[in-house]
């Protein structure tokens, strides 16, 4: 039996993406929801996988030609190493992680609360995209076989879209109050 239900857990994980997109507001959670998108989009999309995969294949072999040495051919095989879990965890997380590099570099630390509250409608959504795909590329290898165990049903976002629009809807009407209370003080 599991010490956590998949609920449990989904809800945990949500909470901290909320956390972390109030700390860093909304300009900053954009540019990561972009990133996150985009991986997400090169990840799940068998052609773009592929071709992306067998791109950093030959890498090496076209920096040796450029560089004038004659390199072996490539005895690797056909399928791309982004087939592979753990280099597609690795490649997912690389770019998500530099999403969250360049969106702090890019933009300031927000300035006032309803900056602050507004991030938490990307960083939820980020968060779903980043659950869904651990949980359905990551941890599912062949139909009833996971690749890594973990002793917590994997959840399906799609139960929980009512509850994340609920969440950014929120986010956005506590937004727009604090917005509203900051006017008028002045």
């Amino acid at each position: 039996m599991a010490p956590f239900t998949e609920q449990q857990c989904f809800f945990v994980a949500i909470l901290v993406f909320m956390v972390i997109g109030f700390q860093r507001g909304w300009r900053r959670e954009l540019v990561s929801l972009v990133f996150v998108l985009i991986a997400f989009c090169i990840m799940f999309n068998p052609v773009t996988c592929n071709g992306l995969g067998d791109f950093l294949q030959r890498l090496p072999v076209a920096i040796g030609f450029i560089a004038g040495t004659n390199p072996a051919p490539s005895t690797a095989s056909t399928q791309s190493f982004l087939a592979n879990d753990f280099w597609a965890l690795l490649f997912f997380l690389g770019l998500v992680g530099l999403g969250y590099y360049v969106g702090n570099r890019a933009f300031p630390c927000p300035a006032s609360s309803h900056e602050r509250f507004v991030g938490i409608v990307p960083a939820v959504i980020a968060g779903a995209f980043i659950i869904y795909f651990v949980t359905n590329r990551c941890m599912k290898k062949v139909p009833g076989q996971a690749t890594v165990t973990v002793q917590v049903p994997s959840p399906d976002p799609n139960h929980y879209i009512a509850l994340i629009l609920l969440i950014a809807i929120t986010a956005i009407v506590v937004a727009f109050i604090a917005a509203r209370a900051k006017k008028l003080k002045k």
